[in-house]
């Protein structure tokens, strides 16, 4: 006769759920049939420990080197210990060493072996949790190291583990959520279905059928969550399902009382030593939510195959299939994949009824329309292999809180390099086929054979030198004037012959000085700055626009003979290694040094067309875009190389012009910045084709010269600048030396860290790299003191650094002026190379 329980409604139910737990905790603890027995050591003593109670059950010993070998670990000392257990029970065995360590077997009586564990504890220890049925158990305390690193002591309990039932929530309720916080730690219950893992569990029920959502959110931990029902048993498990790596189940459900678990993905001895979360249950109003937006990712668009490492867009379609989105709500998008997190928004405007935006016409249906919020994103993959993108939409409420969440998964393949059919090209005058395919885990295979003899083995060299020949035909030449770099450059300017003789970023700077030498020299400028004449910046305009128009002339001659060779690919010629090095020196020189120069002269059109002149907002946002800081040498080094006379008189000409007319600088600057990016660009195009790791071949191609030394670029000059928003919060960003403010994702000082605790902004970037972070903390008294912590971890303290305790709103104050070091990623690096 089934035990009849009083009390709370739900409470027989409730019951049913405990009866249910412990079912799923006895089938747990099941000695595992089919493991594998342990080799006994004959003679090898066994302790006994007794019967597992309230009290640990505890023992030391040493591993001398000489004892009992591990029936599982060939030259490893074991000891054995033997344990009893009255009733069914959580039970928890650790096994500490401070000087081996530790490794943990948990057996059955006959040595069947239930589990085992190597660092489940703290630091090196190890552990077991299991729920165990009353018997008898062994535990083989042996090392992971073996003999060799020496004697060690070690310390080994047994313990019954407790609070590990389940926490019951309540009754949920229409308008009232049920809530817990808790955390993970090292000493937390493990999960009743994956036991190394750290859970908590909670029990709620439910009166009446309904809509149920339950959220797991943490900020340090990974969380993990299941839902358990005495009838169904598992209904569901989730991961990732709520924002970023929170965890959200959504399920409509029969009246009843559940189960939660509360776990992380990651095992305990991989978590942080404490990771705080909080448990949300909350009873959906379906009525409700059809009166409400209802956002969604509609369609997703991506290649069906890319090279790892390259960067691809990721398209998409939202749309609204709800209500009106209510004034004061926004939504933000993201994509998620391997390595991959992509934000957009937050995008507040235009969420009425019905509407529909995409990011190109590759998502777009008939009723969609483009929005510059809604971008494409830019993401890459790095591993080869089958994978997946996905992209989600998260709506917010006018209070901040979310409402809704959609997103839909994208399969790709990743491939390790591009693929092509079998083309012919030309090395030292023989011919070889190259064609490169792709295995089914993304493996590219680039083959080369002879075409007169394709069994005849080919020289490694020859063979690098083919697939690079190949790699400029196939990657390079076909579709190359549709590439985004040469589309925008115009054909039209009387062609000038250029010579660019190989890929290194020397050739590049030489070759952009020569003609820097030959415009500046020809303005007869330099003459009238030595005999003491003002410059007019009508005439550095002029020498931005003769810059330009030499340049195009450089391009509208290389584009005639890249049009030219394809013709006579066309016609049945070969691509010569020789001459694929020419077309992609050509090419690396027109995409970074020719279309620096011709922006620049765009530039300057621009702001003689504009009433306001160099005022103007758009020519003011051009000049920025092209903005760079190639290192305070970099213009000098450049003419050194190219053997250019009169070198002082061209800068100190250079720093007059830059004065007057600062797009003179930027036109300058840009040249040299995009000649120094071009080799990573250079060396990529080697990694594609996985033959980038020839130092031979890359000598050939320029890219792997004597060590040169390399200008290291100024360090940022910018002020902290904070001021108090109406809301009472302090908001902090950076100002430079030029007006240039940039404001932090999180920059707001909270009100609730304690006086004299350090709290740090997110990521002040600069051109897209990071380069430290705002510091900030209040004190007893009011005050707040600001600081700066570098890319490298440096701490800055300026010298004007405290705000009064009383602050206007809306008003910046400034700290004194600090030099912040250029991120590393922005230093030009030394190679062998360059």
């Amino acid at each position: 006769m089934e035990p009849v329980l009083v009390g709370r409604p739900g409470a027989h139910r409730l019951g049913r759920v405990f009866i249910v737990l412990t079912l799923i905790a006895g089938v747990l603890a099941l000695p595992g049939s089919g493991t594998v027995l342990g080799q006994e050591s004959a003679g090898c003593e066994v302790t006994d420990l007794g019967t597992l109670g309230d009290d640990a059950l505890e023992a030391v010993g040493r591993w001398t080197t000489e004892d009992c070998d591990s029936r599982f670990r060939a030259g490893s000392d074991a000891h054995t210990y033997r344990f009893r257990v009255a009733t069914a029970v959580r039970v928890r065995v650790d096994l500490t060493s401070t000087g081996a360590d530790p490794y943990l077997y948990l057996l059955a009586e006959d040595g069947t072996r239930i589990a085992d564990n190597d660092d489940g504890g703290a630091e090196l220890d190890a552990r077991v949790e299991r729920d165990l049925l009353p018997g008898v158990y062994l535990i083989e305390a042996t090392t992971a190291g073996g003999r060799s690193r020496g004697a060690a002591d070690f310390a080994i309990s047994v313990s019954q583990v407790a609070g590990c039932e389940p926490v019951h929530l309540g009754t949920l309720e229409p308008g009232t959520d049920l809530t817990a916080s808790g955390s993970w730690t090292l000493d937390t219950c493990g999960s009743r279905f994956v036991v190394e893992h750290p859970a908590r569990g909670y029990t709620f029920s439910l009166e009446e059928a309904g809509r149920v959502r339950i959220d797991l959110t943490s900020e340090d931990g990974d969380p993990v969550m299941s839902l358990v029902s005495v009838s169904g048993g598992i209904i569901s498990a989730n991961d990732d399902g709520g924002e970023r790596r929170d965890a959200r189940i959504v399920k409509y459900l029969q009246a009843g009382v559940y189960f939660i678990e509360a776990t992380t993905y990651l095992e305990r001895d991989y978590q942080p030593l404490r990771a705080d979360f909080d448990l949300t249950v909350h009873l959906v109003d379906e009525e409700a939510e059809q009166n409400r937006s209802r956002l969604k990712i509609e369609k997703v668009r991506v290649p069906a195959e890319v090279v790892a490492g390259d960067p691809f867009p990721v398209h998409y379609r939202v749309g609204n299939a709800g209500k009106d989105l209510a004034a004061g709500g926004f939504a933000l998008m993201y994509v998620v994949g391997p390595g991959v997190f992509e934000l957009r928004g937050p995008i507040a405007d235009g969420w009425q009824a019905g509407v529909a935006y995409h990011s190109g016409s590759e998502a777009a249906n008939v009723t969609s329309a483009l929005s510059d919020d809604v971008a494409p994103f830019e993401v890459s993959l790095e591993r080869s292999g089958p994978s997946w993108l996905f992209v989600a939409v998260v709506t917010y409420g006018a209070d901040g809180n979310e409402i809704g969440f959609h997103g839909l998964w994208q399969n790709l393949s990743v491939l390790s390099a591009p693929t092509f059919e079998p083309v012919v090209v030309d090395v030292d005058g023989a011919r070889y086929t190259v064609v490169a395919e792709a295995g089914s885990d993304g493996k590219v295979t680039t083959e080369v054979s002879s075409t007169t003899d394709p069994d005849e083995e080919v020289d490694p060299q020859v063979r690098l030198r083919a697939i690079y020949a190949a790699g400029v035909l196939t990657q390079l030449l076909d579709g190359l004037f549709e590439r985004p770099g040469i589309e925008a450059l115009s054909e039209e300017a009387h062609p000038a012959p250029v010579t660019v003789a190989n890929l290194s970023t020397a050739t590049l700077l030489e070759t952009f000085a020569q003609r820097y030498a030959s415009v500046v020299g020809a303005s007869g400028m330099i003459d009238s700055l030595a005999a003491g004449e003002a410059l007019n910046p009508i005439a550095i305009e002029e020498s931005v626009l003769q810059m330009a128009d030499t340049a195009s002339a450089e391009f509208a001659w290389m584009a005639s003979a890249w049009r030219s060779l394809l013709g006579r690919i066309e016609n049945g010629a070969k691509l010569s290694f020789e001459d694929g090095l020419e077309v992609h020196s050509q090419v690396a020189y027109a995409e970074s040094v020719v279309a620096a120069a011709v922006t620049a002269g765009e530039i300057v059109t621009a702001a003689r067309a504009a009433e306001e002149g160099w005022s103007d907002p758009g020519v003011q946002e051009m000049m920025a875009e092209a903005r760079c800081n190639p290192g305070t040498n970099a213009l000098r080094d450049a003419l050194d190389a190219a053997d250019i006379t009169d070198i002082d008189g061209l800068l100190a000409l250079d720093a007059e012009m830059r004065v007057l007319r600062p797009i003179h600088g930027v036109s300058v600057d840009s040249a040299l910045c995009a000649a120094a990016e071009a080799r990573a660009t250079n060396l990529r195009f080697l990694q594609r084709l996985s033959i980038n790791h020839s130092p031979e071949l890359r000598r050939m191609l320029g890219l792997e010269t004597s060590p040169e030394p390399v200008s290291s670029p100024d360090p940022h000059q910018l002020r902290i600048i904070a001021r108090m928003g109406e809301d009472g919060r302090l908001e902090h960003g950076v100002e430079f030396a030029g007006g240039e403010q940039v404001l932090p994702p999180e920059r707001f000082l909270s009100e609730d860290v304690p006086a004299g605790r350090w709290q740090v902004s997110g990521e002040v970037e600069v051109d897209g790299d990071p380069i430290g972070r705002i510091r900030a903390r209040r004190f007893a008294d009011g005050r707040t003191e600001l600081g700066f912590v570098g890319a490298d971890g440096e701490a800055i303290i300026p010298g004007i650094r405290y705000l009064p305790a009383t602050l206007p709103v809306g008003v910046w104050f400034r700290s004194s002026e600090i030099e912040v070091p250029v991120a590393a990623s922005m230093v030009p690096t030394p190679s062998a190379g360059e």
